[in-house]
């Protein structure tokens, strides 16, 4: 279900927010996107759920009643990779499918996808190869470091995968030219600043038009990984483990791009 009023028939866990160490409160919303977004979002389901849904796809298409969900030709196609991926480290992708995030484990193949609300995240990992599905829904918290944690117990338990390690800054950064990275990057809702500071990276990620009211200005500095790959800090641990992977990239017609958070915002001053 997408609907609030919907939800509210069932047991629902609502978002929670809060610094690290204190008591978290109930998020004061539910969700701030538009009722539109439901069929791309907004889903509204429990952990079995979403393993019932896992399997249907390692069944080609088919329920656990024996119904016909999918054919086997679409469950393949979602399959199929699409497009490679430009930040390999957010949800840790090396490409996508129709749909589906694709996953090479040192040639152990796997799918997935995760989501987010204000204070709930969810995680999939599907490795077809063991017949193994893993999915982990909470409502607050260090998301991200929970499930790194449980995910590499798990899958190396169970599929014998092993997930890679952190991401991060070497202990060593490397000296880059900032100067082609400065600017303004702009996508739908979202305002990233990129500049330098004593010769230091940084970015302000904010959130403007319909969306200005879902949090207060990200403040990043930018740790360089390479010339195009940096690593930000104070983004929040359900959002990453310790860095926010910060990828610099172009569009296929030139202009330059950033990605945070998987998403991409063009390059427009």
């Amino acid at each position: 279900m997408t609907l609030p009023e919907e939800a509210l028939r069932f047991r629902a866990a609502m978002g929670h927010l809060g610094e690290a160490g204190k008591n978290p409160e109930p998020a004061t919303a539910w969700d701030l996107m538009p009722r539109s977004a439901g069929p791309y979002g907004r889903v509204i389901a429990t952990a079995g759920d979403v393993a019932r849904l896992a399997r249907m796809h390692l069944a080609g298409g088919v329920a656990e009643d024996d119904t016909r969900v999918l054919s086997e030709e679409t469950v393949a196609s979602m399959l199929r990779r699409v497009v490679d991926s430009p930040d390999k480290w957010t949800v840790s992708a090396d490409g996508w499918g129709l749909g589906w995030t694709l996953y090479d484990w040192d040639g152990v193949q796997g799918f997935g996808h995760d989501g987010a609300s204000i204070g709930q995240y969810g995680y999939l990992r599907v490795v077809p190869s063991a017949g193994v599905a893993v999915v982990l829904l909470t409502n607050g918290g260090g998301a991200r470091e929970l499930y790194a944690a449980l995910y590499r117990e798990l899958l190396a338990e169970l599929a014998a995968v092993t997930m890679p390690e952190p991401f991060g800054p070497p202990d060593e950064p490397p000296v880059v030219d900032l100067a082609p990275l400065v600017g303004t990057y702009r996508r739908e809702g979202v305002v990233i600043t990129v500049t330098e500071r004593d010769g230091a990276g940084h970015a302000v990620y904010e959130f403007v038009d319909g969306m200005k009211d879902f949090s207060e200005p990200l403040e990043i500095d930018l740790v360089p990984v390479s010339a195009t790959v940096f690593a930000g800090t104070g983004v929040g641990a359900a959002f990453s483990e310790d860095y926010m992977p910060v990828v610099f990239s172009r569009l296929e017609d030139g202009t330059g791009c950033v990605y945070i958070g998987m998403r991409c915002g063009p390059k427009v001053a």
